[in-house]
């Protein structure tokens, strides 16, 4: 069970009743407030989205603009209205579910409203956690990751936050369109991910899929309109073309934001960012997929809450004690090495059953040599197998550390082959569902930024744009090599993998290939 806390500063749990009495009974006064309230913090654009009254709606948004804000600001609003009323957000991972319920909870705290707090309760059945908001008049916030079986859990209005990046978005959408079907409201906002899922289909149908600002907003489609998208005839569009398109649309990117107010400078975010981060994130544009070598679904796919980047949950798994041998460690790295120009990466995997879990990542920038080994040393003896890309000042690191823990440390030199090798290797492991990698901006960023090309004489090229915030696909890289280290021999036909290591693994053995 969650700990129970009192939105308000001075409302302790004893007195719930009384100020779920004082709540009921001084709605009609406080609504003028909240709106009044509502109004004085919120931008023009956001205010569009928090009044907009249709049923059905849906916001194509720069990031970090405030949507999540103002939809948590709406949900406040809506269950200060009508009493018994469920509004169930669904975000993209736990993490992001907590961070929404935090919203929820400052715009009561700013209204003085007495509702009860309750973090990390279990969602019936699974291993989720949700977070709720409870008041007074029985009206709930209700904040979880999003899945099938967790979109299916409650009936009330709905929120798919950051939509483009669910897991499963279509089966999400046909479950919760489901539980909203009997008169209930559903809102959808997420920034583009992609010409791909469920979000993309949706923001089609309203033509907010162009990256260009619309004229007039909320956008709607009448019946004439609808019908005239010839490209459109399916059985839900042709439904749509007798009763209109039912979804209000929104669109903002990060100029719309800052003509409203916003305390941004656009050419300083665009500095620190590649160009489609740039394009999807903060213009609003679906940027096309076919050149990315691992799609932003794909990825997602293999997303795990308990899966991280953090390298201090090694030690709360005990490994600092423990003595087994090297041969019993289930721990596996990978190190993609740099010194100036680029990100210096370790990617810790452990090997759970054939299923690898990050358990960590280190990031070195403009870190000294000796300094580096030093990290890498420390690593080793929890380590079953480090491989390393030995190319350039790699060599001297990889020698270094292979005299020091022999058997342990291999080493590759990447060629186009071998980079084609783990990269193919890397996407079947994803594929296949046999990768857990945590929810990382940086890692996410990393994984995009490969790009697959073929050159005039029919060569394919693995590689990435130089980026001075996310590096040169180190991440990605990093996370290959230890992939690699933790495969098994059996796993793969030489054929497939090629020549990856230049150092044994079982002594006697030269010219190990795997």
């Amino acid at each position: 069970m969650g700990r129970v806390t009192s939105v308000t500063r001075n409302s302790p749990k004893a007195k719930k009743s009384v100020a779920g009495n004082r709540l009921r009974g001084a709605t009609a006064e406080v609504r003028p407030a909240a709106d009044g309230l509502l109004d004085s913090f919120l931008r023009p654009y956001q205010k569009r989205w928090a009044w907009d009254p249709a049923r059905f709606a849906i916001a194509v948004k720069s990031a970090q603009i405030g949507y999540s804000t103002a939809t948590a600001g709406w949900a406040v609003r809506r269950c200060l209205e009508i009493p018994q009323r469920n509004i169930i957000f669904l975000s993209r991972s736990e993490r992001q579910a907590l961070e929404l319920s935090q919203k929820a909870k400052s715009w009561l705290d700013y209204f003085s409203i007495s509702a009860d707090f309750l973090a990390n309760l279990p969602f019936e059945g699974t291993s989720a956690l949700q977070h709720e908001i409870r008041f007074g008049n029985g009206s709930r916030i209700i904040v979880l990751a999003a899945n099938p079986d967790t979109a299916r859990g409650y009936t009330g209005d709905v929120v798919l936050d950051e939509f483009a990046f669910h897991k499963d978005s279509q089966a999400i959408f046909t479950a919760v369109y489901r539980q909203v079907s009997l008169g209930y409201a559903m809102r959808i906002l997420s920034t583009p991910n992609g010409q791909q899922g469920k979000f993309y289909e949706l923001a089609k149908q309203l033509g907010l899929d162009s990256g260009v600002r619309p004229v007039n907003q909320p956008v709607r489609q009448e019946k004439s309109e609808v019908r005239s998208q010839k490209s459109e005839e399916t059985p839900i569009a042709n439904r749509q073309s007798a009763i209109g398109n039912p979804w209000s649309g929104h669109w903002c990117d990060i100029f719309m934001a800052v003509e409203d107010g916003l305390p941004l400078n656009p050419e300083e975010v665009r500095a620190g960012c590649d160009d489609d981060t740039w394009l999807q994130e903060y213009c609003c544009q679906f940027v096309s997929q076919a050149s990315e070598w691992i799609s932003p679904e794909l990825l997602q796919s293999c997303v795990s809450s308990d899966a991280t980047t953090q390298i201090d949950s090694l030690t709360h798994r005990g490994i600092d004690s423990m003595t087994q041998s090297a041969n019993e460690s289930i721990y596996y790295a990978g190190w993609d090495i740099a010194r100036n120009r680029d990100l210096s990466v370790i990617w810790i995997n452990e090997l759970v059953g054939d299923v690898t879990w990050t358990r960590g990542v280190i990031e070195m920038k403009n870190t000294p040599t000796p300094d580096q080994i030093r990290e890498a040393r420390a690593l080793m003896p929890q380590l079953n197998r480090l491989v390393i890309d030995k190319g350039g000042m790699g060599l001297v690191i990889f020698e270094a550390l292979e005299r020091e823990f022999p058997g342990q440390v291999e080493g590759v030199q990447f060629t186009q082959p071998k980079k084609e090798a783990m990269a193919v290797m890397a996407k079947r492991r994803l594929e296949e569902q046999k990768v857990r990698l945590p929810d990382s901006n940086a890692v996410r960023q990393s994984f995009r930024s490969v790009k697959k090309s073929v050159n005039a004489l029919g060569l394919t090229r693995f590689d990435a744009e130089h980026d001075a915030r996310f590096g040169h696909a180190d991440h990605w890289w990093a996370f290959c090599l230890a992939e690699a280290a933790a495969a098994q021999p059996a796993a793969y036909h030489l054929a497939e993998v090629g020549r990856l290591f230049g150092s044994p693994v079982i002594s006697g053995v030269k010219d190990w290939v795997f």
